[in-house]
């Protein structure tokens, strides 16, 4: 396949619409963290983790998750273990630290990818990067922490594969890929999609990652199964792990047995359609119909705006691809094109992966590529409008402005989300001994009881809750 001829703008201007670009970048960034450094260590997950990490040596403790039943997740907690040391018992600053550098740099990949160079580049990244934040599939993203946010992490792995996969030629590129995919598939079972990207991207037509590279990937992938399932035997999860959405509501693990446990083929295969769908129209969320249910109960929530951003959204993907068809069946792509060839791939391998259970923050790095893939459709929208009749230029005016005013108002209920996870996790922190009497084994050692006296504190005193917002327009915002 080889790389469609492209009009590129003079080198000057063209790095100053970067720089813009990162520029504006920066400033959403920053808006972020703020929301974000507000966010305490959590009493769920984060502290049992920590204290889990803390046992040992560091390849004790990795040689131990090699073991596990249902995941393969090593370096998940190598990652924790190696920020957790650094620390220096200044665990607050550190983990929040390290979850605002990832958002840094997320938001300057997600910037290289797009590559600003026109008009019409710089006015759709404002659009892109609301959708990367304001997609529903970023909130977990940017609220689940263990405390390493472990899918944030598959983010910036994700995004470096296909900065990777897009770049010029270079040897040392399919080395980089296969590192990046044995961390990321060894951190959560999403890794996987890393080698979804490279092929993809190369299938596509990029030449970063060079055939043998990508072939490696394919290698890669048959080894990590090999040693999951025949080697270790670790397994997947199964019905009886977690609670599930399925229709109207949530199930229960011995719900799903009894309805499922005999056959639980038509479950993943609900799993696998209802999560496609919710990236294209948010709508089932984390398996349940929720927007639909709302609306046949005669409510009208914020779900619903989401639903309106991500259909729009989809649509002017949908459309960029029917007009670049003839260009890809002839196999003459450019760098936009492979971008959202790439979003294709991932979002249906993503689908797949979700077939266990299904759930938001699973489907993230779909929903980031769904981002840049709008960011690319929307450019090409821009730049054919701009030579179109006045009827089709105002029909796309005002998509963009029904398209801008809903991701508007989808990252402000990722900032009031945050705020209000916020005021829940420091409301466990002020009852953890309640919250940790109802778990089967909480743990009791002195180094266990200093390090949740020393989070409580944390949240509690140091780091004290900032004004919340109210009244009833917050609920149009925040789900």
């Amino acid at each position: 396949m080889t790389a469609a001829p492209a009009s590129h703008p003079p080198a000057a201007t063209g790095s100053r619409w970067a720089w813009v670009s990162y520029g504006y970048a920066a400033l959403v960034v920053t808006g972020l963290v703020y929301s974000l450094v507000d966010l305490p260590i959590q009493v769920s997950d984060s502290y049992g983790n920590m204290v889990k990490a803390s046992y040992g040596t560091l390849g004790s403790l990795v040689a131990r998750e090699f073991h596990q039943t249902g995941y393969l997740r090593p370096l998940l907690w190598a990652h924790l273990r190696v920020v957790q040391d650094w620390s220096g018992g200044h665990y607050y600053e550190w983990f929040r630290g390290w979850h605002a550098g990832q958002i840094v740099v997320l938001a300057a990949l997600f910037v290289h990818l797009v590559r600003p160079r026109r008009w019409s580049d710089v006015a759709a990244l404002p659009l892109g990067l609301a959708a990367l934040i304001g997609i529903h599939t970023f909130a977990g993203t940017i609220r689940e922490a263990f405390p390493i946010n472990t899918f944030m992490t598959i983010l910036l792995c994700s995004f470096a594969a296909a900065d990777l996969a897009l770049g010029p030629p270079r040897w040392w590129r399919d080395v980089a890929a296969a590192g990046i995919f044995v961390f990321a598939a060894l951190t959560v079972e999403s890794g996987l999609l890393v080698a979804v990207i490279v092929v993809a991207a190369r299938l596509a037509g990029a030449k970063g990652v060079s055939w043998a590279g990508a072939a490696a990937q394919v290698l890669l992938v048959a080894g990590y199964f090999v040693l999951r399932f025949v080697v270790l035997q670790v397994g997947s999860p199964h019905l009886e792990e977690r609670s599930s959405g399925f229709g109207f509501s949530y199930l229960d693990p011995a719900d799903l047995i009894a309805r499922f446990g005999g056959n639980p083929l038509p479950f993943y295969a609900y799993n696998v359609a209802s999560s496609l769908l919710s990236l294209i129209v948010a709508e089932p969320r984390n398996g349940v119909w929720m927007v639909t249910r709302d609306v046949l109960n005669g409510e009208w929530r914020a779900g619903l705006v989401s639903l309106i951003a991500s259909s729009l959204g989809s649509a002017i993907i949908l459309g960029y691809m029917w007009t670049r068809r003839r260009d890809w069946l002839a196999r003459r792509t450019d760098r936009g094109d492979q971008l959202v060839i790439v979003f294709v791939a991932v979002a249906l391998a993503n689908a797949v992966l979700c077939y266990a259970y299904t759930k938001d923050v699973i489907l993230s790095p779909a929903g980031a590529f769904f981002a840049v893939a709008l960011t690319v459709a929307v450019a090409h929208t821009l730049e054919s409008a701009s030579t179109a009749s006045t009827r089709r230029s105002t029909a796309v005016a005002v998509v963009m402005l029904l398209l801008s005013v809903t991701w508007a108002t989808r990252v402000v209920g990722a900032h009031l989300g945050l705020r209000h996870a916020a005021a829940v996790v420091r409301q466990e922190w002020a009852y953890v001994d309640k919250i940790l009497e109802r778990e089967p084994a909480q743990p009791t050692e002195p180094a266990a009881i200093r390090l949740k006296r020393q989070l409580q504190d944390d949240a509690v005193r140091r780091h004290p809750l900032r004004p919340q917002l109210e009244g009833a327009w917050v609920e149009w915002f925040a789900e």
